[in-house]
């Protein structure tokens, strides 16, 4: 059976503003990770691979956040350019109800909600255990040693770099000082004329070699001192943690685990529940969000069509205000519940879907205060009490005869 030209319309209309949100809001999420992790991974030495794999696992979340919120500002916007051409009008005019204009477009975020549950159930914590892993294998990870040329380098642990003059394109220098304090009650300091530094990926380890130099020892606790000159030598330094090593683990939190695996964690943990309630609570929020967050987009329909209708204008100025203005009221309202249902002081049912059970009735509220055609605010009434408090008064003058 062919698709009524209404709803091919419908869907089209709203399939470019949410294609567009979502590719925007994504950007801007990523945007924010950039600035978050760019004091982190600066001058880590990573590779453009690893660097394209933090981001790209971390997308998962960003995706499980933007779809709901792409949905609200798609709807805003096409409803809005609806009502600003009076095309919402002509449809009523012509029998088309409200419903019959909301319909297709709560079958188009059900089919939504569905993937977004499939994908934070199967996708996102695999993601999840990934970027936390690559998280900590970059933290763990030294910095790469820059050699500048006059100032001295403490990166090396237990050794201190100096050179007068380095070309960094060659990594040779001139005038080395190398300070090692490796061992106990042993001073050393070697100076070169000329010298050349070198990093070996499979031993962790820098090579420095060095030419007309001389090797000072003192050795404290048995108050001796030793020189030797020197040609040419190669000094080996260790240097470990500074290439990325890929660590792996068995450990997964709730954010890292299926819905299926969490229900089996409570079920374990319910044995004691008095000493393992908080961590139950953490598991059943978990859950609970898994499919709070993709239901989200149905009620952002029922929110999004009488804002819309009620905006006039379809930009994304407006559109993106309001879906900002709501979709952060809502995720208040979900952390707030978060935190709440972790400390013990509500069910985590109830933390998790009071959201949108608050969104949903405001949506139907407004739904149906369209379908009725009244405006939110009765501005024909305000504005004739206005006239009415302002109307300069009349005085009657009466003259009596004498």
């Amino acid at each position: 059976m062919p698709m009524p030209i209404i709803t091919r319309y419908l869907l089209k209309e709203h399939a470019a503003p949410f294609f567009f949100s979502l590719m925007l809001i994504i950007f801007i999420f990523v945007l924010n990770l950039l600035f978050q992790m760019l004091g982190k991974i600066a001058g880590k030495g990573l590779d453009l691979n690893t660097i394209l794999e933090f981001f790209f696992l971390n997308l998962a979340w960003i995706v499980a956040m933007a779809v709901p919120m792409a949905v609200l500002v798609a709807v805003l916007m096409s409803f809005g350019r609806f009502s600003a051409d009076n095309e919402i009008t002509a449809l009523k005019a012509s029998g088309v109800s409200l419903f019959r204009l909301i319909r297709p477009l709560m079958i188009w975020a059900a089919i939504l909600c569905g993937l977004l549950i499939l994908f934070n159930n199967e996708v996102l914590p695999y993601f999840n255990h990934r970027s936390r892993l690559l998280r900590a294998d970059i933290r763990r990870k030294r910095p790469t040693l820059i050699m500048e040329q006059g100032i001295f380098l403490f990166d090396i642990p237990k050794t201190v770099l100096y050179a007068r003059k380095v070309e960094p394109m060659t990594s040779t220098m001139e005038d080395v000082v190398i300070y090692d304090e490796s061992e106990d009650k042993v001073q050393t300091t070697i100076t070169a004329k000329r010298g050349e530094l070198k990093f070996s990926n499979e031993q962790e380890t820098f090579l420095f070699t060095l030419w007309d130099g001389e090797i000072h020892r003192e050795n404290i606790g048995e108050n001796t001192y030793q020189k030797t000159i020197f040609e040419r030598a190669l000094f080996r330094i260790d240097a470990p943690d500074m290439i990325l090593q890929r660590s792996e683990s068995e450990y997964r939190s709730d954010r890292e685990l299926s819905v299926g695996e969490m229900r089996q964690k409570v079920k374990e943990l319910a044995v004691h529940p008095e000493k393992n309630q908080r961590l139950i609570d953490s598991y059943l929020v978990e859950i609970h969000k898994k499919y709070s967050i993709p239901v989200a987009c149905l009620i952002f329909v029922l929110l999004g069509v009488p804002l819309g209708i009620r905006a006039h204008r379809g930009g994304i100025g407006v559109s993106g205000g309001l879906s900002v203005f709501f979709f952060l009221l809502y995720w208040v309202f979900l952390i707030g519940g978060e935190d709440l249902a972790d400390r013990d002081y509500v069910h985590p049912a109830v933390a998790m879907w009071a959201p949108n059970v608050v969104m949903g009735i405001l949506g139907i509220y407004l739904t149906l205060r369209s379908i009725k055609e009244t405006t939110f605010f009765q501005w024909d009434k305000l504005r004739g009490c206005f006239r009415e408090r302002h109307r300069p008064r009349r005085t009657k003058i009466s003259v009596k005869g004498h």
